[in-house]
């Protein structure tokens, strides 16, 4: 089986949690990919241009893979798996299942309107280190994604802390709930959970390699 990360909204490739699981998963022998999802940039992001590289990525063969994915990620990863019979598996961190809902939450509805409007809004990006501008095509994009409708029986472990500050571990409980393949720990942590490393691996690597 291969492994891949698939990281966060306004993240990338070496962020601090992608670069120590590559660490942890090398040190049992595996390479774990953790390819630049700001696809066609973090300016222009969709979840479906990002769906579209992971195909590209995962389907030269016809090796089984896992998707660790974490927040954005976690849905793009879910997203993915409904379309790619090699994903085989999936270990979603915080995960924004329903993103498109989230930021509608979280911005506010007259700040969402004024995003529509101009078609921007400025985002800091921890890749770049600097603020960045994201087109509002993101959000019309993300719409068109319902995790309520994932139907694939595979093993999905979710890891959400009920700290979250900026996805509801609620989100995770409602994906969870009706679907028995689906293994959720709900742990007093928060978004980052980068304060929770170890015993973080502990759960992924009960669930990867010590069955």
């Amino acid at each position: 089986m291969r492994y891949l990360y698939s990281h966060g909204f306004a993240s990338g490739p070496n962020s601090q949690k992608a670069t120590w699981l590559a660490q942890q998963f090398a040190a049992h022998g595996h390479e774990l990919l953790i390819p630049d999802l700001n696809r066609p940039s973090f300016e222009h992001l969709t979840i479906s241009d990002q769906i579209d590289y992971l195909q590209q990525l995962i389907t030269v063969s016809s090796e089984p893979w896992c998707l660790l994915g974490s927040s954005l990620g976690g849905l793009v990863a879910l997203q993915a798996a409904a379309m790619i019979p090699q994903i085989e598996r999936l270990i979603l961190l915080a995960p924004a299942l329903y993103f498109a809902q989230n930021r509608r939450l979280m911005l506010g509805e007259a700040t969402l309107k004024q995003w529509q409007a101009s078609g921007w809004l400025e985002y800091y990006n921890y890749r770049d280190h600097a603020p960045r501008a994201v087109h509002y095509g993101l959000i019309e994009d993300a719409e068109a994604y319902n995790s309520d409708n994932f139907s694939r029986n595979m093993p999905i472990l979710i890891v959400h802390g009920t700290e979250d500050e900026s996805v509801s571990h609620t989100q995770s409980q409602r994906f969870a709930q009706p679907r028995n393949y689906v293994t959720l720990h709900t742990p007093a942590w928060d978004h980052g959970m980068v304060g929770h490393v170890a015993e973080l691996w502990a759960l992924i690597e009960s669930q990867l390699f010590n069955q």
